[in-house]
């Protein structure tokens, strides 16, 4: 349900769009969530997490979510918004790709003081990408989608149509050529063909009649009347099975129905898209390492992330050993086709509030480890009594009841002292028991994993929570303000839309610990409300939609990697 890894990679399949062939399933309907929750009254403290805790903690399937949820969150959703809308103010309006400053503005800058060269610098240290890299990128996602899968199959165009080279786009294009083939159907045609029955040649004529035809004593006797059938209706029933049969061939592009895609397409197509830009900024794009779960108030409910986006750091001894900086945004993918009941049912809409809640769960998640900023984890039972004195009061146990080294011990105590006799025949080997010195050595015969009774006697703490390869850093959060802004990519179907959730510092210790009593500040959003803004779904078969996407991905790195001064 809420599932946090991807499939298997498909390879590229080169498909001939004029060839006929056998139709594929209909094409898998487009529908999208439209949910908007209705907002209640709160109080000025804040909810209680406890009411949260236990919906997460009784919830069982998708069936049992409810608008309850997303009232004990809270959560107040602005769809369709603008992308340069996301943050308040014209603060995306003044950043590139919507206003790119200008040569003479770059020249003076660096014929200027220092500090003021350093602020044209990311928070990297690096500059900012320049205008070239966004045009070179924004040509590549011009192409028309025709043109880029011909390149990919290293086909020649078309006639009359450009030869095109695809460079920093090429993982975007075959993942994209891979969601084609299930969700495409722009050259979809269906041919109706007619097969006449095979009439029977010379050779079946003589086959028949020499293996066919019946005896004289076998012969039935009609009678008189039916000799002759001409006026009878026997000859309509005649014609009609001479009469061909029509069956229907396919032409297109699609091999399968879109709900049937493999959800890594999918994932390798959006992938592909954020790491082009990404590299751009100095960021990359990482799976996470340990399965993603939100902690509510003790409870670790399982979330989606496919992937995040990172900061590389400065020191490349450090980057070699894979160590990220972040995390900055991530993408979530779903396979879900069907978010409205039958007939636009709107007492079975749990698909769509379901939907909300993966996403808006998982913004939660990447808020709790951007706030890890500075502090020191603490393990899941660090300190309490379960974690590090003996079980059973501290009495003498050897383990479970049953474990079979268990119960070799005990006959080993139970049974007397072997004689002499006994010694020398165990160590006398049998020639094929003998191993060699580098076996032994490499361990060969001696199992490496911990027995049950090894792991029952270990008292310590829970695993860890974090990732060890990340330095967590609220990347792009203003010094000055507790709220912190968190952005996903969302992709369903063949389309992606851009979230920003605004989450305050307060609420990220009330769902840790559930507590409430923070001091009043005098601020637009309270503390314990989160507002989420989306975007309009962008199509990955448009190529304006693709371009609109680059330039709010643009923006919204060019505003998170803005220097911390």
């Amino acid at each position: 349900m809420f599932a946090w890894g991807g499939g298997i990679a498909v390879p590229t399949l080169a498909v001939d769009t004029e060839k006929e062939r056998a139709p594929p399933p209909p094409a898998t309907p487009l529908d999208f969530p439209s949910y908007v929750p209705d907002l209640e009254s709160r109080p000025e403290d804040g909810p209680t997490c406890d009411k949260l805790h236990q919906l997460l903690s009784r919830l069982k399937k998708p069936q049992d979510i409810s608008a309850e949820f997303l009232q004990a969150l809270n959560l107040k959703v602005e769809p369709d918004v603008a992308p340069t809308d996301l943050i308040a103010g014209d603060t995306l309006k003044s950043l590139p790709p919507f206003q790119w400053p200008e040569k003479s503005e770059q020249s003076e800058t660096s014929a200027s003081t220092p500090a003021a060269a350093a602020k044209k610098l990311m928070s990297n240290g690096f500059p900012f990408p320049d205008k070239e890299k966004y045009d070179l990128l924004r040509e590549e996602l011009l192409f028309d989608n025709d043109d880029a899968f011909r390149t990919l199959s290293r086909l020649s165009p078309l006639p009359g149509r450009p030869k095109i080279r695809l460079t920093h786009s090429r993982k975007f294009w075959t993942g994209l050529e891979h969601i084609s083939q299930y969700w495409d159907t722009s050259l979809d045609q269906y041919i109706e063909r007619s097969e006449p029955e095979p009439e029977p040649g010379p050779a079946n004529v003589a086959e028949t009649s020499h293996d066919q035809t019946p005896m004289k004593d076998d012969v039935p006797k009609t009678p008189p009347e039916d000799k002759m059938d001409i006026d009878s209706g026997n000859v309509d029933k005649d014609v009609d099975m001479t009469k061909s049969e029509s069956r229907t061939t396919y032409k297109g592009r699609r091999i399968g129905t879109g709900k049937d895609m493999p959800e890594s397409m999918r994932e390798d197509t959006m992938r592909g898209f954020l790491e082009m830009i990404a590299w751009s900024f100095g960021c990359q794009p990482s799976v996470p390492v340990l399965p993603p779960r939100l902690f509510v108030k003790g409870l670790l409910f399982p979330v989606r992330q496919n992937f995040t986006i990172s900061r590389a750091p400065q020191d490349r001894q450090i980057a070699r050993k894979g160590i990220l900086e972040g995390p900055i945004l991530f993408a979530q993918c779903r396979g879900d086709t069907e978010f409205h009941g039958p007939n636009g049912n709107p007492q079975s809409r749990y698909a769509e509030i379901c939907d909300l809640l993966r996403e808006t769960a998982a913004m939660l998640l990447l808020a709790q480890e951007r706030s890890r900023e500075g502090n020191t984890e603490t393990k899941p039972g660090d300190g309490k009594w379960w974690a590090t004195e003996p079980r059973w009061g501290g009495a003498p146990n050897d383990g479970p009841v049953g474990d079979p080294e268990n119960n070799q011990s005990e006959d080993k105590e139970k049974g007397s002292a072997p004689d002499a006799d006994a010694e020398k025949n165990d160590n006398k080997r049998p020639r094929h028991d003998r191993y060699s010195l580098s076996l032994r050595r490499a361990g060969l015969g001696h199992s490496k994993k911990r027995s049950m009774s090894e792991q029952w006697k270990i008292v310590q703490p829970g695993p860890s929570l974090w990732d060890r390869k990340m330095r967590y850093m609220q990347i792009g959060k203003p010094r000055d303000s507790p709220f912190d802004d968190i952005f996903m990519v969302s992709s369903i179907n063949h389309h992606f839309a851009i979230l920003r959730l605004r989450v305050h510092a307060n609420y990220i210790e009330w769902l840790k610990t559930g507590k409430t009593n923070f001091p009043v500040e005098d601020a637009e959003q309270p503390w314990h409300r989160i507002v989420l803004r989306r975007t309009r779904w962008f199509d990955f078969f448009n190529p304006e939609d693709r371009v609109a996407g680059l330039d709010a991905l643009w923006t919204i790195f060019s505003y998170m990697m803005r220097p911390e001064n």
